[in-house]
């Protein structure tokens, strides 16, 4: 089994001294750097080329869609690296988001060190992984969305096309607001509409619906609306 390069991205010192202490006399995988947000993340993931980012969700002053925001960078730039969230919350609406940011996995931090080794090989092979304590509230949202209802456009506008779009990214009403130039209050009126139209009640079973249908992301407009 070859040695699987990591590199470690947790907003607590605590954290990451911890994971290190963990790892370090397992001898196929070594980590090879650190880093406490998002920017760091992606500065270092490019520098250091590492096979694995060992990414926490929620960093610090960055909200919980900071390492989100990092994965996202990441996969759209070519540091090639696979990026295995880890994370203490397991929220639908989170974990939807890792895997739409192009995460191969999401683990809880209450797995065992045995656990946390086995995925960081699998990650690295570029194998899909999900932790059994999340994976199943995850299915049975992608079930309730039928087909039917993914034939079925809801008599959504234009714009509220856009938001769904971007919904199924996994941003926040701030970040529409931001990439549609509206503000936040109108932001949450159309997810509201959408919610609404669609007859659904989370904002998980609109992404999964916006990600079933294909939806292309809106891209940044200059004139507000």
């Amino acid at each position: 089994m070859s040695e699987v390069r990591v590199l470690v991205v947790d907003d607590h010192e605590v954290v990451r001294i911890g994971l290190r202490t963990a790892l370090e006399d397992v001898e196929d995988v070594k980590i090879v750097g650190e880093a406490a947000t998002a920017q760091e993340a992606v500065a270092e993931a490019n520098k250091l080329r590492p096979d694995v980012v060992l990414m926490d969700v929620r960093l610090g002053d960055e909200g919980d869609r900071g390492g989100i925001d990092a994965c996202r960078e990441l996969m759209s730039g070519d540091a090639g690296v696979k990026v295995l969230m880890f994370s203490s919350y397991g929220e639908r609406e989170t974990v939807l988001a890792a895997i739409m940011s192009g995460a191969v996995g999401y683990l809880t931090k209450n797995v065992r060190r045995s656990e946390l080794v086995d995925a960081l090989h699998t990650a690295a092979r570029g194998e899909s992984l999900l932790d059994p304590r999340v994976v199943a509230p995850i299915l049975e949202q992608l079930r309730s969305v039928s087909q039917e209802q993914v034939r079925h456009d809801g008599g959504l506008t234009a714009r509220e096309q856009d938001v769904l779009a971007l919904i199924a990214e996994g941003i926040t009403n701030r970040q529409i607001a931001e990439r549609l130039v509206i503000s936040e209050h109108t932001a949450r009126n159309h997810v509201g509409s959408i919610l609404g139209k669609l007859g659904f009640t989370s904002r998980t079973e609109a992404a999964v619906y916006a990600a079933r249908l294909g939806l292309e992301r809106p891209e940044a407009e200059s004139e507000p609306e």
